[in-house]
C-alpha cells in the first residue's frame, strides 16, 4: 500500500512540472492580443496579426471584413506554425463562422 501511494504521489508531482513549462509549439494555445478599442462579447477582436501564445502570429482572415485595417480572424484560420483557431464568439459570426478573440484557444503545431 506504501509503495503504491509513493508511486502515485510521484506520478502526480511529474505530470503537474509539465505544467509549469511555457508553451511551445507543440501544445494547444491562446490569441494573446487583439483589437484595441474593437471588442466582440467584452473580449478585443482577433485580427490577422495578432499574437498567440505558441509564440506566433494569426496568418489568416476574412479579406473583406476589416478591424483597423487587418483581416477578422474566424474559428478554423490558420495561425503561424499551420495550427487552427478552435474558439470563438458565441453570438457574433462571419460568414457562418464563431468571430476569434483574445483568449481564444489555438490548436497545437502539427508536427
Amino acid at each position: 500500500m506504501r509503495i503504491s501511494v509513493v508511486i502515485g504521489a510521484v506520478t502526480a508531482l511529474s505530470a503537474m512540472s509539465g505544467l509549469a513549462y511555457g508553451q511551445t509549439s507543440s501544445q494547444p494555445g491562446v490569441v494573446t492580443s487583439g483589437a484595441a478599442g474593437v471588442t466582440v462579447n467584452g473580449k478585443p477582436a482577433a485580427r490577422s496579426g495578432d499574437t498567440t501564445s505558441n509564440g506566433g502570429a494569426l496568418v489568416e482572415g476574412v479579406p473583406n471584413v476589416l478591424i483597423n485595417g487587418k483581416p477578422a480572424v474566424v474559428m478554423g484560420d490558420r495561425t503561424h506554425c499551420g495550427g487552427k483557431t478552435t474558439s470563438g464568439s458565441h453570438g457574433v459570426f462571419i460568414n457562418g463562422k464563431p468571430m476569434v478573440r483574445e483568449g481564444d484557444q489555438t490548436s497545437s503545431c502539427p508536427q
